[in-house]
């Protein structure tokens, strides 16, 4: 979105074209920073009153006698730029440069459907030109964060698959029998190989979202069906972390309508997530039911190590990491529960987390009632 001029100007009360001369001039004299006073009639913009030519011309005291119980019409200038609110500054760039290059003296007016809404001067404009020259390049390092990490990210994956591929091949003695130190070898470059493509995955979610590329697509699905398929992906995780893991769904849930893909995928950073902080013997359990209002709610809740509420506001921003010797024995981006947030927003969820130092963690992922497909 480009930067709108509206942001920038000043609430400069206009005059009449009828009003005398004298009440501008003392206008002026009251406020060395005022450059321009409009000109309106019946809310419309008809002149624009220059600081420096209307107190040249009554400068001198003739110049006063003359000019004071005159109507300020007689000193305006009659065809003063006049732009819309909405207008980007990169358009009233061009427009001062083409067709009103005293703007940059004498300022311009706003307004809003035709009536007088504020006034702009150089220093507005230059303000809103920084402003729009930040935004753009925000806008171009997210592109170009994006496209590296997606450059990047292809030409990491290929080695790692084929690294994926042969360790497994090696674990599971399809060649044939390997020496259980050889076993062992191939094993941690097998789990290495899958926890480098994971964050690779998370990296460049994260570059998308960031910058503004990621899309969901909408469709119907049955949310058991997702979990099921989440859950199998971590039971070998909590497994080895000697993790109880314990999924509750209610079977009379209808189909929910949102992004599939997104769905698991916030299912399974946060079952992930809650087994990385668990210690070993405690339990993770998901819950999938209907809310008060009819809507779907996923919890995840844990009774790992818990958060305070400073640490929940790190683990929310993006490569943001609570220390803690659990994260330092099982590394990660930062970017698991960030990109939940992100996800959930995008598909019109709301997600919540409770914590609290050593009573674990309760994550919630809340759709409303008319998410659910066919839902009464």
């Amino acid at each position: 979105m480009t930067v709108k001029i509206d942001a920038f100007v000043r609430d400069v009360v206009p005059v009449m074209p009828g009003d005398p001369c004298d009440s501008v001039y003392a206008r002026f004299v009251e406020d060395r920073d005022l450059m321009a006073v409009p000109v309106c009639k019946h809310g419309r913009v008809v002149g624009l009153v220059d600081r420096y030519d209307f107190l040249r011309q009554l400068a001198h005291s003739y110049g006063r006698a003359l000019f004071d119980r005159k109507p300020v019409a007689v000193l305006m200038d009659r065809a003063p730029l006049v732009v819309d609110r909405e207008i980007d500054i990169l358009t009233l760039q061009r427009k001062v440069e083409r067709e009103h290059r005293s703007a940059l003296i004498r300022g311009f007016a706003i307004t809003a459907d035709g009536i007088y809404a504020g006034y702009g001067d150089a220093l507005a404009l230059l303000r809103a030109s920084l402003a729009e020259s930040a935004a753009t390049n925000a806008r171009l390092a997210a592109a170009l964060k994006s496209r590296f990490l997606a450059n990047v990210s292809h030409e990491l994956r290929t080695p790692l698959n084929a690294i994926i591929g042969f360790s497994e091949i090696m674990v599971g003695e399809t060649m044939g029998a390997l020496p259980a130190r050889y076993r062992e070898y191939a094993a941690d470059i097998h789990a290495s190989g899958r926890h480098l493509l994971d964050l690779i995955g998370d990296l460049l979610d994260m570059a998308k979202i960031e910058a503004g590329e990621m899309r969901a697509s909408a469709e119907e699905f049955h949310v058991e069906l997702a979990i099921g398929t989440a859950v199998r992906l971590v039971r070998e995780q909590a497994a080895r972390h000697g993790v109880a893991l314990t999924v509750a769904i209610d079977p009379d849930l209808n189909p929910l309508r949102a992004d599939p893909r997104h769905f698991r995928q916030i299912v399974l950073n946060l079952l992930s997530n809650a087994i990385k902080f668990t210690p070993r013997g405690g339990r993770v359990t998901l819950t999938a039911t209907r809310d008060a209002l009819g809507g779907l709610v996923v919890e995840v809740r844990d009774t790992g190590i818990g958060m305070s509420d400073a640490e929940r506001e790190i683990a929310l921003r993006p490569f943001g990491q609570v220390a803690s010797a659990l994260t330092r024995e099982r590394n990660g981006t930062g970017l698991g529960l960030p990109i939940v947030k992100a996800l959930a927003e995008l598909n019109g969820a709301n997600f919540t987390l409770d914590s609290a130092p050593g009573e674990g963690t309760a994550a919630r992922l809340r759709f409303a009632r008319e998410a659910l497909y066919s839902a009464a």
